[in-house]
C-alpha cells in the first residue's frame, strides 16, 4: 500500500476524498486535511502518516525492498 496525499475533501458525497491518484476514498482516520497523506485499501483511508514516512516507503518501493 502506497500513501497517498490528500487532493481535496468533497463536500458531496459528505465525508469524501478525493486522492492524488484521482481515487475517492472515505475514512476512518478523523482530523484529515488537505496535503495529509493516509495510506488506503481500495476505496478506505485506513491511517494518517506522516511526510517523512511517506518518503521512507516510496524509496523502499523504488528499491524493491
Amino acid at each position: 500500500m502506497v500513501p497517498l496525499k490528500v487532493r481535496k475533501k468533497l463536500l458531496e458525497p459528505r465525508g469524501q476524498l478525493l486522492m492524488e491518484d484521482g481515487r475517492i476514498v472515505r475514512s476512518l482516520v478523523k482530523n484529515i486535511k488537505v496535503g495529509d497523506y493516509l495510506i488506503c485499501q481500495q476505496d478506505l483511508a485506513i491511517e494518517k502518516v506522516s511526510k517523512n514516512k511517506v518518503q521512507l516507503i516510496r524509496n523502499a518501493l523504488q528499491k524493491g525492498i
